[in-house]
């Protein structure tokens, strides 16, 4: 049993750790922006990265983020529903929305995977000067998606309802 409480604590961990990248990612993006539209509008001398790769980071810090924001019940929830039925009730449909959230992640991730190597295959690269090759900036599909079935993982072992408030 200890080397479940190993393997729950660390896949919890990895989740933390996603969200903090994805907070540092929303604070790059911020000061790429910030940057870009200093050197727009007092040096007339735009930049020719700080856009793309600023959606990027936006972009990363989404499904980064998406994992340590299901642990802290942190999405958006209509609980109408759950609000008024019996509490046993609301256990399973906790666990069925659990179950159908890890499917549905299993999925994305699989199928992000299998996008992001043929896009490593065929060497795409972005259509800008910077010529970024797209399977560094998708690769952030299939590892939110992996972290995001973890969480959803991890949300079944907890019992799978909350009203809501902070886990970690």
């Amino acid at each position: 049993m200890r080397i479940f409480s190993i393997l729950y604590s660390f896949l919890d961990r990895l989740i933390q750790a996603g969200g903090a990248v994805a907070g540092i990612l929303i604070i790059l993006a911020t000061c790429m922006t910030t940057f870009d539209v200093i050197a727009r509008s007092v040096f007339n001398q735009p930049t020719v990265w700080a856009t793309e790769l600023c959606i990027y980071a936006i972009i990363g810090s989404c499904f980064l983020g998406s994992a340590y924001t299901l642990r802290t019940y942190s999405h958006i929830t209509v609980d109408l529903l759950i609000n008024i039925v019996p509490r046993k009730v609301q256990k399973v449909l906790g666990y069925v929305s659990n179950v159908f959230g890890f499917v549905f992640s299993l999925i994305f991730t699989i199928y992000s995977l299998e996008h992001v190597l043929n896009t490593y295959r065929l060497g795409t690269t972005s259509s800008s000067l910077l010529r970024v090759p797209m399977y560094l900036p998708e690769m952030f599909l299939p590892i939110g998606g992996l972290l995001l079935c973890f969480a959803f993982i991890l949300q079944i072992v907890d019992g799978g309802v909350s009203k809501g408030g902070g886990h970690l």
